[in-house]
């Protein structure tokens, strides 16, 4: 059956359930539900204690007679455990070295503390996006190791350990009577994996094993529900990085260089490539043999990776005197007598000038598009509109100057410079912003709209991990109105390059 990626419970056979977290970047994890008349064992809780009630509450509803009397723990990262405290009279159950990493972890604490200590970037971003206060370390009543059978009900649930790979103790939870396998961190898709422990060489035995066992639905860590295909093509990913980390090691290439130099054919669109840093660190680290580098030297690197992207157009600034215009804006006067067809700003803007604009003569843009005077009158609402939305001014013109960039306009760049200053850019910000989403010196919201900006450019859509990263500090009328003002300003960049729109005298700068 074909499951959508879509947040919430999903009945994935007969009372067995994926509770699933689109997008599965960081921190969004999947959960399983294995049931039995009124009694069910949980797979894995969430980050954070607010998701985990979440998805409690959601099975709740779903399940009102329910209790959850097992829980198991696949493997000892938090977003798999760290809302463990929410089922206190549940058994909960994990391989006895999974348990031991973590009675060691602390790092709910860090997260919990802003400012105490410098993060990378993605850690940062991880603070902003959950909430880690109140977490109560919930650790597991039961170990294992090797396999172990856990009844439910009627129903019988394979636990196999396959670790140390992705961690030190992974286990792979398989319910026989549904064909079902939850993986744990052991499967990733769509995004590139983290190799925490290692060796590669056993997390890709255990794609093996997956790949034997009678199932047909196989619900991952992170990503949407899949079968074996999806398997192949991760196994295939964890063999290329290895031959390729082992290639890089014996040539002597630093592990950032490395990571940077991976070709990234057919995985271009995976989420979260700075990972790669992690994954080519670990295979180092198994060649080294001396425990060297270690994680968290790798996690400092983290900031240091930039994703590989197509070259953005360089800005092309026109000198003076301008190319000749292939449409001559019309004369001020013929554009005034459409203000009357207008209201409030928008008449205004047409005839003499509006805001920022108040007392400018009309626009060179807006008097060679009135060379279609009904196009005109509808287009210039929209750009008020736009003008004084609901997205803040300065992140407004952010957007506005990366779309100038992307798009090779030196008319909407000259412009925009100074409606950017005057909204709050300083002049190092608008500086950068031809760096794109990964200069030094943004903010995770500001970067989130520069990315947001060139997947719009190169691909005409967002990727999952850019929404993501855009949702927490916009409104859904927000994420509409920003998708609309790059688009309207890519259409008039379009405009603007291909009539040759002369720079507005009063702008241009002198000869």
């Amino acid at each position: 059956m074909t499951v959508p990626f879509t947040p919430g419970l999903h009945e994935i056979a007969a009372d067995t359930y994926a509770y699933l977290q689109p997008n599965g970047s960081w921190g969004f994890s999947n959960a399983g539900l294995i049931v039995s008349g009124d009694e069910g064992l949980l797979v894995d809780t969430l980050f954070s204690v607010p998701q985990t009630r979440d998805m409690l509450d959601a099975m709740a509803r779903a399940l009102p007679r329910l209790t959850i009397g097992t829980l198991v723990n696949s493997h000892s990262d938090g977003d798999h455990w760290w809302g463990n405290q929410l089922l206190p009279d549940a058994t909960i159950l994990a391989s006895e070295a999974a348990a031991a990493a973590m009675r060691r972890d602390r790092l709910h604490e860090l997260f919990a503390a802003p400012g105490a200590v410098r993060l990378p970037r993605v850690a940062e971003d991880m603070r902003k996006t959950f909430d880690f206060t109140g977490i109560t370390p919930t650790l597991p009543t039961r170990t294992f190791s090797g396999e172990l059978e856990v009844a439910v009900g009627r129903r019988t649930v394979r636990l196999i350990e396959v670790g140390p790979a992705h961690t030190a103790g992974d286990v792979l939870v398989h319910v026989p009577d549904a064909a079902t396998l939850f993986t744990g961190d052991i499967l990733f898709v769509g995004g590139h994996p983290v190799i925490h422990s290692g060796p590669v060489e056993n997390w890709i035995t255990a794609c093996d094993l997956i790949l034997c066992l009678d199932v047909e639905t196989i619900v991952p860590g992170h990503g949407p529900v899949v079968g074996k295909r999806e398997v192949r093509t991760f196994r295939d990913y964890l063999e290329r990085v290895r031959d390729h980390a082992v290639r890089a090691h014996g040539a002597g290439v630093p592990v950032i260089q490395a990571a940077r130099e991976m070709d990234l054919d057919t995985i271009a669109d995976w989420d979260d490539p700075e990972r790669l840093v992690l994954n080519i660190g670990a295979i180092y680290r198994e060649l080294n043999g001396d425990g060297t580098p270690g994680e968290e030297e790798l996690m400092g690197l983290l900031d240091q990776y930039v994703v590989p992207r197509p070259a953005a157009p360089a800005l092309r600034v026109v000198p003076r005197p301008a190319d000749t215009p292939r449409i001559a804006p019309r004369p001020a006067s013929e554009i005034a007598t459409l203000a009357p067809r207008l209201e409030g700003p928008a008449a205004q803007l047409l005839a003499d000038g509006a805001g920022p604009l108040a007392g400018r003569p009309v626009l060179n843009v807006l008097a060679t598009i009135g060379n279609h005077p009904d196009l005109l009158v509808a287009l210039v609402p929209l750009l008020t509109q736009l003008g004084q939305g609901l997205i803040p001014p300065r992140r407004r013109e952010l957007v506005i100057l990366r779309t100038a960039h992307r798009t090779g306009s030196p008319y909407e760049w000259q412009h925009h410079v100074r409606l950017g200053a005057a909204a709050g850019l300083t002049e190092s910000e608008i500086a950068r912003i031809p760096d794109g989403p990964d200069s030094p010196g943004f903010d995770g919201a500001d970067r989130a709209l520069l990315r947001a900006v060139d997947e719009l450019c190169e691909g005409h859509t967002l990727s999952s991990a850019t929404w993501q990263e855009l949702a927490p500090h916009h409104s859904t009328p927000q994420l509409l109105e920003l998708l609309a003002l790059i688009g309207t300003y890519t259409l008039i960049a379009g405009i603007l390059n291909s009539c040759r729109v002369p720079l507005d005298d009063w702008l241009a700068p002198s000869a």
